[in-house]
């Protein structure tokens, strides 16, 4: 496990993200008031690895892989946690802090749920 987050609240526009754009920001649970209705709140997590290209993540219990990774987004996830995972299996990061997924649409995602990447 390269890095493992329980999400504890979801803003109400990060919900039209992920309907309308197929993108969910993740930041942790320190997250500012100004962006908190933008984002998907979650516990501190540590990144133990470097997520690389191929790596799976698990998102609401729904599989996906790493097609590409923004150049800053690593930092990002080891700093605040924050990064945009992005669902587009065409797509390559346009934006520092995406990670482009593949294998399925944006998930549902729900209080409780968990994020992890291995």
């Amino acid at each position: 496990m390269k890095y493992k987050a329980t999400i504890t609240s979801i803003g109400d526009f990060a919900l039209q993200l992920i309907q309308l754009r197929d993108s969910i920001i993740i930041f942790d649970k320190d997250v500012c008031d100004a962006y908190a209705n933008m984002v998907v709140s979650h516990t501190k997590g540590e990144v133990t690895e470097d997520p690389v290209v191929g790596d799976k993540v698990i998102l609401a219990d729904i599989e996906y892989h790493i097609i590409d990774i923004g150049e800053d987004a690593i930092k990002n996830l080891r700093t605040n946690g924050h990064v945009t995972f992005i669902f587009n299996d065409k797509m390559t990061a346009e934006m520092s802090g995406q990670i482009i997924l593949g294998g399925n649409k944006s998930p549902r995602v729900m209080v409780g749920d968990t994020i992890e990447i291995f």
